[in-house]
C-alpha cells in the first residue's frame, strides 16, 4: 500500500526571506508570489522582503501573519536595467534583515525555520548564514556555461552580463557565499546542473524541485492540425542569441522541404533584425512570423491554438514558458541544457544536442519534420506534457513536498 504523508503535529512557524514578491510582476516577482501566497497558507508566516517606493505592503495578496518590507529607489533610464540585472538593491536588504534576525534571536527567536526563496541566481548570501539558525535557500536556478560550440556567437556585450562567469569561483572562495550554502539544511534546485554549480561549497542536501510552474493546466490533451493543415511551431520569450530563435529559423528553412509548417515568434530583443534578415535570407519569411510583445493575455490563445512549442534555448536556467506551454498541452522541441533538459522526457518532446549552430539546426529539423509527419504522435505527446507538468510543476505537488522538507529540517 502507499504511504500516507504524516501531517506536521503542530503548524510550524516559517520566516521567508523573499525580496521582490509580486503578483503583478511576471517572471521571478510572480514565481516568488505563488511561493509566498502557498506558504503563508499552510503555515504561520512572517515574510521579509524589499521593494520599490510605492508597492503597498497592505495589498500583498497573501495570508502571511507579518509583511516586513523595507523600501529602495528605482534607478532612472538606462540605469533601471542594469538595476534588474545585478540588484545592488539587495545589499541593503541582506544588511537590514540580518540585523532584524539578529534582534529577534536576542529576545528568543519566534520560527522554527528560515526559507529564502530568491532571488534564484546562486550569486546572493543568504542573511540568515552564520547565525546558528536552521534554513532552506531555493529553488536555485543560473549560472550556466554557454556551449563550447556556440560561444564565438554568444561574446556578452554587456560587462554586467559577463559576472555569471565568475558565480562558480564565488561559490568555491566568496566566505559570505560559500557559507550560506554550506550550512543550509537544503538547497533546492531546479535542474541537476545546479547539484554541480554548487558542489564547491560541500552543501549537505540536495533536492530538485521546478523554480516556478504555469497558472493552469488544462485537463484534456490537444488535437493537433490535421495532416493537410501546415504544423503550428510556436516560439515565446526573448529574441536574443541564447534563446536560439535563429536557430529555429534555420531548422524551419531545413524542415520546410519535408513538411508544411509555420513558426510564430513572440517576444522581442537584440536579435529580432537580424532574424527578419535570416528568414528573407532563406526563404522562409512566409512561414515565419515575428511579432514583437503582445500582451499576456494574447500569449495564453497563441498557446491554445499551436501544435508544437519550439524553443531551441541553449542557457535556460528554468524556462516559465516551457511550464506555461507544458500546461496547454504543447509537446516541445528544446536543447538537452539546462532546465528544459532536464524536465522534457522522450514521452513529452524532443531534445537536441547544441553542439554547434550547424548541427544543432539540423537536428532541430529533423524533430520538426518527425512531428509534423506525424501528427497522432503529436497528440500523443500532448498527453505526456500534461502529466509530466502536473508531475514536476503543479504549486499543490511542491507545496507538499516543501512541507515534507520543513518537517525533516526541524
Amino acid at each position: 500500500m502507499p504511504s500516507e504523508r504524516i501531517e506536521p503535529i503542530k503548524k510550524l512557524r516559517i520566516l521567508l526571506i523573499a525580496p521582490n514578491f509580486d503578483r503583478n510582476v511576471a517572471g521571478e516577482s510572480w514565481c516568488t508570489f505563488k511561493w509566498v501566497e502557498g506558504i503563508s497558507k499552510r503555515f504561520e508566516t512572517t515574510v521579509l522582503t524589499t521593494h520599490p517606493k510605492g508597492w503597498d505592503a497592505t495589498d500583498t495578496g497573501v495570508a502571511a501573519k507579518q509583511v516586513v518590507n523595507w523600501e529602495y529607489k528605482l534607478l532612472p533610464g538606462v540605469f533601471a536595467r542594469l538595476q534588474h540585472e545585478l540588484k545592488p538593491q539587495y545589499v541593503t536588504f541582506y544588511l537590514r534583515a540580518r540585523r532584524w534576525i539578529k534582534q529577534k534571536i536576542t529576545t528568543g527567536f519566534p520560527f522554527d525555520l528560515v526559507h529564502q526563496i530568491n532571488p534564484v541566481a546562486v550569486r546572493y548570501p543568504s542573511p540568515a548564514a552564520g547565525l546558528g539558525l536552521k534554513y532552506i535557500l531555493g529553488p536555485h536556478a543560473g549560472s550556466i556555461a554557454t556551449p563550447s560550440g556556440f560561444r564565438e556567437e554568444c561574446r556578452d556585450q554587456q560587462w554586467y552580463r559577463k559576472l555569471r562567469n565568475i558565480d562558480q569561483w564565488r561559490i568555491a572562495h566568496d566566505p559570505l557565499l560559500r557559507r550560506s550554502f554550506a550550512e543550509a539544511a537544503l538547497v533546492l534546485g531546479v535542474a541537476p546542473y545546479m547539484r554541480d554549480i554548487l558542489a564547491p561549497a560541500k552543501i549537505k542536501r540536495f533536492e530538485l524541485m521546478a523554480e516556478t510552474g504555469p497558472k493552469e493546466i488544462v485537463n484534456k490533451p490537444k488535437t493537433p492540425s490535421p495532416e493537410n493543415q501546415p504544423l503550428r511551431l510556436l516560439f515565446v520569450g526573448r529574441v536574443i542569441r541564447t534563446k536560439g530563435v535563429i536557430d529555429g529559423i534555420r531548422a524551419v528553412a531545413i524542415a520546410r522541404k519535408s513538411c508544411n509548417i509555420t513558426f510564430d515568434i513572440i517576444g522581442t530583443g537584440d536579435m529580432m533584425d537580424e532574424c527578419r534578415l535570416e528568414a528573407a535570407k532563406l526563404g522562409v519569411s512566409d512561414i515565419v512570423t515575428l511579432h514583437g510583445r503582445i500582451p499576456r493575455e494574447s500569449v495564453f490563445s497563441w498557446y491554445e491554438k499551436s501544435d508544437v512549442f519550439l524553443f531551441p534555448s541553449f542557457r535556460e536556467p528554468s524556462g516559465t514558458v516551457v511550464f506555461e506551454s507544458m500546461g496547454f498541452g504543447l509537446p516541445l522541441i528544446t536543447s538537452t541544457i539546462g532546465g528544459p533538459g532536464h524536465v522534457i522526457t522522450p514521452d513529452c518532446g524532443i531534445r537536441v544536442a547544441p553542439d554547434s549552430p550547424e548541427a544543432f539546426a539540423s537536428g532541430l529539423a529533423e524533430a520538426i519534420v518527425r512531428l509534423a509527419t506525424n501528427r497522432p504522435l503529436v497528440a500523443e505527446m500532448s498527453g505526456a506534457a500534461l502529466q509530466r507538468v502536473d508531475e514536476v510543476a503543479s504549486w499543490e505537488r511542491r507545496l507538499d513536498r516543501l512541507a515534507d522538507y520543513y518537517q525533516e529540517a526541524v
